[in-house]
């Protein structure tokens, strides 16, 4: 709480003197022996205070309103300047009111005062009908030029053309390791070639390969012009001889060496060449054909 909130009440109290209405401030309680003590002081230099008296003013009165004289009609028959009534004010012109253009969707806007669109052109006219065919001209023995008759399409509809020509078969196609049609190539056999044995029944035909250390892809069986054709990549043992008397065998040796080979077999009569079968397992390959 501020000191100079109830500096007046307090000044009041204390008969003027600053000095007590400070210890009246500080000390309220009444029975505190400083409530109120006479300081004795030596008087200030400069003039006396002198004690100052508070009274309270009335607030200000509020400010009267202005009352409206009332103006008094005059009531003589005489007519005066002041008693002239303003003429009224003449009324306002008519407004006019604005032809606006009703446009329809999809159409374009035509002002009102345009003038109306040409009408459209007549419609074109049929086309003529089409010549009737002449008759079919027979044939016969004389020295008349020869009558060519001419083809309408919009009378009759057009000859069809002629189918075309099958594809020939294929000749050459791979069995193994996958089946798919394959160009013709000229075969030329290799001098080494793995151990091989072919077996004609009268219903099947059968080709045994021996192939050690042999990996499945790197062997490849073909049918070209009514033989097959074994080629790809084998293994030849160093060591154990040379062809022709080399027995083709499995071992533990080092001396190995991959060697490309090609060969072919001439297929007997009555060879179904499209139900063939390969089987390649424990190192052999088995070539089968059947006979019909």
């Amino acid at each position: 709480m501020s000191m100079f909130s109830s500096f007046d009440k307090d000044l009041k109290k204390a008969d003027g003197c600053l000095h007590i209405a400070a210890d009246m401030f500080f000390h309220p309680i009444g029975e505190d022996m400083f409530h109120k003590w006479d300081t004795k002081h030596p008087a200030f230099p400069g003039p006396k205070l002198t004690k100052v008296t508070l009274e309270c003013k009335d607030p200000p009165p509020p400010p009267k309103k202005e009352e409206k004289k009332e103006e008094k009609k005059c009531s003589c028959a005489c007519v005066c300047v002041s008693c002239v009534p303003c003429p009224p004010p003449p009324p306002p012109p008519p407004k006019k009111e604005e032809k606006k253009c009703v446009c329809v969707p999809c159409v374009p806007c035509v002002p009102c005062c345009a003038p109306p669109p040409p009408p459209p052109p007549p419609p074109p006219p049929p086309p003529p009908p089409p010549p009737p065919c002449p008759p079919p001209v027979e044939c016969h023995a004389c020295c008349c030029p020869p009558v060519v008759v001419h083809h309408h399409h919009h009378c009759c509809p057009p000859p069809c053309p002629p189918k075309p020509a099958p594809p020939p078969e294929p000749t050459c196609w791979r069995i193994y390791p996958c089946f798919k049609v394959i160009d013709k190539c000229k075969v030329e056999p290799t001098e080494w070639t793995p151990m091989m044995k072919d077996y004609t029944a009268d219903k099947v035909w059968q080709l045994h390969v021996y192939l050690p250390d042999v990996a499945k892809d790197k062997v490849m069986v073909d049918i070209c012009d009514g033989t097959v054709v074994i080629h790809g990549e084998g293994i030849f043992h160093t060591h154990c001889g040379m062809w022709p008397g080399h027995v083709e065998h499995c071992c533990d040796c080092t001396r190995k060496e991959p060697t490309p080979f090609v060969k072919q077999f001439k297929l007997p009569d009555k060879c179904k060449l499209k139900e063939a079968f390969v089987e390649f397992e424990k190192e052999v390959m088995v070539v089968r054909i059947l006979r019909g």
